[in-house]
């Protein structure tokens, strides 16, 4: 289902029962989340960030350009290895500069949001293996061979601060950051980086983009050049 195909907000509860209990299971708590932090719903700007090595997931959200962090949430499995996905089937998360595409309010995993991989990134990364796969998620349950899972009831509050944002606020993107590992901890940086010395080169794109946000708490605006390189637009 795509972000904005019910009518309003109210439409896509009564249309789909999970929403609606979304809804009534946090909105009191999401509202005493945000207001703690001098914030109110629906919020005009949200940022995710996901860490595959350390399994979590923050949630940063504003009513100004400036974020502010909200919560972390674990995710339950990482399949694969640390580095981007490049086909499919290799049952890897990818790893990148993605923004939220589209929601499912009735997913096979209580409810999702995806991500649009393959971006021109991993187009241009995969063209040897010419099928790079698709259908990235964050969901629901705790099973997962390519996605992001952080279990039903942590889905509903994640999914229902975003529903609301984008209904308010349709002409801002929701981005989502995938770093392999927290790439401002400099022992991380050089272990993982003797262990995966193919990636280095990839990830010092990631941690330009990684370190805008940690810098400004704001989210950066980024392209992607003819090589397929993440470059921060000034």
């Amino acid at each position: 289902m795509g972000i904005l195909k019910a009518n309003n907000i109210d439409t896509l509860k009564m249309e789909f029962p999970r929403v609606q209990q979304a809804s009534e299971n946090t909105q009191a708590y999401l509202e005493e989340l945000v207001e703690s932090e001098g914030l109110n719903l629906p919020l005009q700007h949200l940022f995710i960030r996901a860490y595959k090595a350390e399994k979590k997931l923050e949630v940063w959200g504003g009513n100004e350009e400036e974020l502010r962090f909200l919560k972390t949430y674990p995710i339950i499995r990482i399949p694969g290895k640390l580095g981007p996905k490049i086909k499919q089937g290799d049952r890897q998360v990818p790893e990148g500069w993605y923004k939220i595409d589209s929601i499912n309010p009735k997913s096979s995993f209580h409810l999702s949001l995806r991500l649009n991989y393959p971006n021109k990134a991993d187009s241009i990364r995969s063209r040897k293996e010419k099928d790079p796969g698709g259908d990235i998620f964050i969901h629901g349950g705790a099973y997962s061979v390519g996605c992001m899972p952080i279990q039903d009831e942590p889905m509903e509050e994640v999914f229902w601060l975003i529903v609301q944002s984008l209904f308010e606020f349709p002409e801002n993107d929701v981005r989502i950051l995938v770093l392999p590992f927290d790439l401002s901890d400099e022992s991380k940086t050089f272990l993982y980086s003797q262990q995966h010395s193919e990636e280095v080169d990839f990830w010092m794109e990631l941690k330009i983009v990684n370190d805008y946000f940690e810098k400004n708490k704001r989210v950066p605006t980024v392209f992607i050049d003819d090589e397929g390189s993440y470059r921060i637009r000034n």
